[in-house]
C-alpha cells in the first residue's frame, strides 16, 4: 500500500516526537543502569510502533476523501454518515485509528440479514467484527496450548501492554483450534482417497529399501473436556464435573543401532531411535480419522523404504485392529512392561497385595513371559484358585488374563524379537500422551 507525502510527514512527526520523549527518559538514568535502560527501549518502540500502525490505518491522513456514496456489502445503497474511531488490540498494543462509516439508505422491512451499516476499512485491513489483529490472536493461540488460559493470558500481557482475561484468550482461541480442526479433517479425507488410490492401481516398482526397520508405537489416554462440548451421556449429564474422552496418540521414529547389547545374539544391538526422527500424532478417538494421520505420518517417517515395519502397543485390540488395517506385514509386539503389570494384577487378585507367595508367583510369571513361553503362563494362571469376579465385571480378572496372554501370544515372543535387536517397548508412545497431551491438557485448570 503506497503512501502519500501527508502521510509520511504526520508519521515521521510522531516518530520524531517519541524519540525525544525517549532521550529525556534516559538522560536522567544512571550510567550503566542497563535494565531500566531495556526497559524504556521496549517502552519506546511499542510506542513508535502503535504510532505506526494509527498514521498507516487513519483514514483521515489519505490523500483521497471518502465518497459520499457507495454500495455496500449488503447490496444497497450507502450513504457517508462521518468518521468514526475504533481501537484494535495488536502485538504493539491499543491503537486507535478513525475511518468512514456508511448506513443504507433503504433497506425493505423484510430483509433482516443487513446491518444496515458498515466501515470498509474494517473489511479491508481484515478486522471486521472484531478488535483483536490476527497477530495477536496467534499468539494467544500459540500459549493456550502449551499453558492455562489464565497463563496464556498472563504471559501475553507481560510483552505486550494489553489487558486480557482467561475468558478472552479462550474466544480468540477457539476460531484457530476450529480452523486447525477442519484442516486435519480435510487431510483425513485427502490421505484416504490417495491410499484407495493407490491401492486400486496397478503397483509400480518398489523403491529402494534404505531403512532398515520403522517402528510405530500406540497408545490411549483420556483428557478432560468441558461441559457441553461434547455429546455427554446421562450419567455425564447428572454429574456437575468435566467430563473425559480418550485421545489416541502415536509415534513413528527410524531405528539405529543403539549401545546397549543384545542378551540373546552376539553381536546384536538393541535399536534405538534414530536423531531428529521422532514425529508424533493426535486425535480424539470420537472424531475418527486417526489410522489415516498415523498413516500418512508413517509416510513421511519412510514406511514405503523401510525394509520391516514394528508395531508396538499395550494389547488394546483397536491397536492391532489398526496395524492390520494400515500396516499389513508389520511385525506387531505387546509391551513388555505392560504384559508385566498383567501377570502382577491377577497375582494381586488372587494372593492379595504385598505377600510373599503373590510376588513370588509373579515373578515366576514375568520370568516365563520374558522367556516367551506364553502358553505356560497361561496354564500357570489356569491352575490358580477360581475367585468372583470384581463389581461391575462379568468374569474374574486370571479369566481375563487367560484370553489377553492367549490372543497376544504371537506378539509375546520376545526372545526373538531380543534375537533381532528389536526395541520392545512403548515407552515412547506413552511419552507422547505425556508431551502433546497431558502436559497441554491435563494440568491444573486445563480443559
Amino acid at each position: 500500500m503506497e503512501t502519500n507525502e501527508q502521510r509520511k510527514k504526520a508519521v515521521r512527526a510522531a516518530i520524531q516526537e517519541e524519540l525525544e520523549g525517549f532521550f529525556a527518559q534516559v538522560q536522567d538514568l544512571n550510567e550503566g543502569d542497563l535494565e531500566h535502560l531495556e526497559e524504556q527501549v521496549v517502552k519506546t518502540s511499542q510506542q513508535m510502533g502503535r504510532r505506526l500502525l494509527e498514521g498507516i490505518l487513519d483514514s483521515r491522513l489519505r490523500e483521497q476523501r471518502p465518497v459520499a456514496r457507495r454500495q455496500g456489502s449488503c447490496g444497497h445503497r450507502q450513504r457517508l454518515v462521518g468518521e468514526r474511531p475504533k481501537e484494535l488490540l495488536t502485538l504493539v498494543g491499543p491503537v486507535t485509528f478513525v475511518r468512514p462509516y456508511y448506513q443504507c439508505l433503504e433497506v425493505p422491512a423484510a430483509e433482516k440479514s443487513c446491518t444496515h451499516g458498515e466501515a470498509p476499512d474494517d473489511a479491508l485491513w481484515g478486522v471486521h467484527e472484531r478488535r483483536t489483529t490476527s497477530g495477536v490472536q496467534r499468539e494467544i493461540s500459540y500459549l493456550c496450548g502449551r499453558l492455562t488460559f489464565e497463563e496464556a493470558a498472563e504471559s501475553l500481557c507481560r510483552h505486550v501492554p494489553l489487558g486480557m482475561s482467561a475468558r478472552q484468550a479462550l474466544s480468540l482461541m477457539r476460531p484457530v483450534g476450529e480452523a486447525l480442526a477442519s484442516a486435519e479433517d480435510r487431510q483425513v479425507k485427502r490421505v484416504q482417497a490417495e491410499a484407495k488410490q493407490a491401492r486400486s492401481q496397478r503397483p509400480e516398482e518398489r523403491q529402494t529399501k534404505q531403512i532398515e526397520r520403522l517402528y510405530i508405537e500406540l497408545d490411549g489416554v483420556l483428557a478432560r473436556l468441558r461441559r457441553g462440548s461434547v455429546p455427554m451421556e446421562k450419567e455425564e449429564r447428572q454429574r456437575k464435573s468435566d467430563v473425559y474422552r480418550e485421545i489416541k496418540a502415536g509415534a513413528v521414529f527410524r531405528a539405529e543401532r543403539g549401545p546397549k547389547r543384545s542378551e540373546l545374539v552376539p553381536g546384536v544391538y538393541v535399536d534405538t531411535p534414530e536423531p531428529d526422527s521422532m514425529r508424533y500424532v493426535a486425535r480424539r478417538t470420537a472424531k475418527g480419522g486417526f489410522g489415516w494421520l498415523l498413516y500418512q505420518l508413517a509416510l513421511d517417517g519412510g514406511l514405503e523404504q523401510a525394509q520391516q515395519v514394528v508395531v508396538i502397543g499395550d494389547g488394546a485390540p483397536w491397536i492391532w485392529n489398526l496395524a492390520a488395517e494400515h500396516f499389513p506385514g508389520a511385525v506387531q509386539i505387546v509391551d513388555l512392561y505392560h504384559a508385566k503389570e498383567h501377570v502382577w494384577e491377577v497375582a494381586h487378585a488372587v494372593f492379595g497385595r504385598e505377600t510373599a507367595v503373590g510376588t513370588a508367583w509373579a515373578n515366576q510369571g514375568c520370568s516365563l513371559l520374558e522367556q516367551g513361553q506364553s502358553e505356560a503362563l497361561v496354564s500357570a494362571i489356569k491352575s490358580l484358585p477360581p475367585i468372583p469376579p470384581e463389581p461391575g465385571q462379568a468374569r474374574s480378572c486370571p479369566e481375563r488374563a487367560v484370553d489377553y496372554f492367549t490372543t497376544n501370544a504371537q506378539r509375546m515372543r520376545y526372545p526373538v524379537f531380543r534375537a533381532q535387536g528389536m526395541h520392545l517397548g512403548s515407552g515412547i508412545a506413552e511419552a507422547a500422551c505425556k508431551t502433546i497431551v497431558s502436559t497441554r491438557a491435563k494440568r491444573s485448570g486445563m480443559r
